[in-house]
């Protein structure tokens, strides 16, 4: 599932990949199994290189898609687009 939105990708994961619901690249570290957040570099596997962006397409050969999302991140998120949706609606309107 896409990380950001929390989409299933229908596909299989390349590089160049967006979500077609949020267009964000797929192939990133917050979409692996493997990514872990307190890990070494965040990476439960012994990496050569730590990948600093954790949100941007990358060429690590570990890589293996997840199904697994981040209930919070995904919740955030939802509320950062309902708020600019809603600050977006208020310049039209006269409230």
């Amino acid at each position: 599932m896409c990380y950001y939105c929390g989409k299933p990708a229908d596909e299989v994961i390349t590089r160049s990949l967006l979500c077609s619901s949020c267009r964000k690249e797929l192939r990133v570290c917050l979409n692996c199994k493997f990514y872990k957040k307190d890990a070494y570099w965040d990476c439960s596997k012994d990496i050569p290189e730590q990948v600093t962006d954790k949100d941007r397409a990358n060429f690590c050969d570990f890589f293996v898609y997840t199904v697994k999302i981040d209930k919070e991140k995904q919740e955030k998120n939802q509320k950062a687009k309902n708020e600019a949706r809603d600050n977006f609606l208020k310049l039209f309107n006269n409230e």
